[in-house]
């Protein structure tokens, strides 16, 4: 079994995002998920459940410090006109020392809610972006 090197520690700092092949330069964290689609199955005289496996789900939602409108105008767009744009996400984080990378796309993504106005003084302002997402790839692993 290979040693514990704390310097092969994956950390958020590695991290990046790409909108539509734009990057994301204030991103402040990302985050995405599959959840499976199980059905129970039970058989007559056997006690234990089973499960089958339906499909999956996919969401999650990128956090950046908001520097312009981009994807407000982009979303109002959509929201107003009922006809939802093609929207690709790429996430990646670096393994420092090494450059290895995990790179992850994801596909047909809908956007399902967005904020119009969220802000405090003195205080810096972040815009959310929760979305769903259809198709996702592993495009590398470290």
């Amino acid at each position: 079994m290979p040693e514990f090197n704390p310097n092969r520690l994956l950390h958020g700092n590695g991290g990046a995002a790409w909108w539509n092949g734009k990057k994301l330069v204030t991103l402040q964290k990302a985050e995405a998920k599959v959840t499976g689609d199980f059905e129970d199955i039970n058989v007559c005289g056997d006690p234990a459940t089973y499960s089958v496996y339906n499909g999956y789900s996919g969401e999650g939602t990128l956090t950046v410090l908001k520097i312009d409108s981009d994807v407000l105008k982009e979303l109002a767009e959509a929201y107003n006109s009922g006809e939802m744009p093609e929207i690709t996400v790429v996430t990646s984080l670096t393994q420092k020392g090494t450059n290895k990378v995990e790179r992850v796309s994801y596909s047909d993504i809908v956007v399902t809610e967005f904020m119009l106005a969220n802000f405090e003084k003195k205080t810096k302002v972040e815009e959310e972006i929760p979305f769903k997402f259809g198709n996702f790839q592993v495009l590398e692993t470290i």
